[in-house]
């Protein structure tokens, strides 16, 4: 294991091991199966089959606030891990199951690098956990990215105000702050929550960043060219930013 030598290389580290709801992994370990810290099960749902994958094998689906795990019954060790940033598109379609016959199916349509196509089959007729519950944590998930995610170039402003997340409490709004990270500088506004830091052009809204603090690694201060500024260093994508 790599040795952190400050704070901010630990918080890196630990950034980058977060692999759960980032990546789609097939036939994982029985310690990456287990939640991680912070890791929430919401609900298992047994006797469904990985019609796709697997056909004619029972199953069980863990249902987590970062991901959806799939094992076989029989043999645990025939598993896969989906995490929830991963998906694009959930839908419930018709799927030839060797254990149910023709049935409804919840269909997963997912990116890591490579696309995938999930198709899960309730065994159990009449039972409707299967669908309702990965809708809902998908939901749920894909709802509140800007709270975890870094985002460039959103609908963030309105009426010349932050429009605030559900629990979000704006702390400050600073004028006159420049954003560094383009040659020529933008001037605009900085907000700072207590989930983000968020900012926008003055001359065109719709040029803005948002940045949670779970992106930060590390924040320090400056002098660039002729004044005072402040570098942040974000895990998302190993982006650099300027304010």
């Amino acid at each position: 294991m790599r040795n952190c030598h400050s704070n901010a290389d630990c918080y890196k580290m630990a950034a980058d091991n977060v692999w759960e709801d980032v990546d789609i992994k097939f036939d994982i370990s029985s310690a990456q199966m287990q939640p991680r810290s912070g890791e929430k099960v919401v609900d298992i749902v047994d006797s469904v089959e990985d019609t796709k994958g697997n056909n004619g094998e029972r199953g069980r689906l863990i249902v987590t606030n970062l991901r959806f795990i799939w094992h076989a019954q029989v043999i645990p060790r025939i598993n896969l891990s989906i995490g929830l940033s991963c998906i694009i598109s959930i839908a419930t379609k018709t799927a030839n199951s060797k254990l149910r016959g023709t049935t409804d199916a919840l269909y997963v349509l997912a990116k890591a690098q490579t696309r995938f196509e999930f198709i899960f089959t309730n065994l159990v007729p009449g039972s409707p956990r299967l669908f309702t519950s990965v809708i809902a944590i998908y939901r749920a998930y894909d709802t509140t990215r800007l709270y975890r995610q870094l985002k460039l170039r959103g609908a963030l402003i309105e009426n010349k105000e932050l429009k605030l997340l559900p629990l979000e409490q704006l702390c400050s709004k600073v004028n006159g702050v420049w954003n560094l990270s383009s040659n020529q500088g933008n001037l605009g506004t900085f907000y700072i929550t207590n989930i983000r830091v968020v900012w926008n052009a003055t001359m065109n809204e719709a040029f803005n960043v948002s940045i949670p603090y779970l992106q930060i690694v590390s924040i320090s201060a400056i002098i660039f060219f002729y004044s005072f500024a402040c570098f942040s260093h974000l895990t998302a994508a190993m982006l650099e930013h300027r304010l």
